[in-house]
């Protein structure tokens, strides 16, 4: 068994392994999009256009909050792959404590 980012850093460049038992992508949280479409919102319900407005500020929470759990999950992902064990005789990938289940 073997600590799985020590084995894929040990793999060659040009192994297919590398992509499959790789790091996921990491996915940072990018505000400046939800924030100018809420302050587009503002300025529009300043200006009058009571609907639009509101539908630009409401779209703006929307997004923030769907790549806020976008973000969420990427950095849940790697830290799930960074404690992960690979066993070459399966092989397999599985957390820690799910190997020491298994040995009983």
């Amino acid at each position: 068994m073997l600590h799985l980012p020590e084995f894929v850093a040990s793999l060659p460049a040009e192994s297919p392994l590398r992509e499959k038992y790789g790091e996921p992508a990491e996915f940072r949280m990018q505000w400046l999009l939800p924030v100018c479409v809420g302050v587009l919102g503002a300025v529009t319900l300043v200006s009058g256009s009571l609907a639009a407005g509101i539908v630009l500020v409401l779209g703006s929470v929307g997004l923030g909050f769907w790549l806020s759990r976008r973000a969420s999950a990427s950095m849940d992902a790697r830290a799930v792959w960074s404690r992960s064990l690979y066993c070459r005789r399966c092989p397999a990938r599985f957390l820690p404590e799910e190997a020491l289940a298994g040995r009983s």
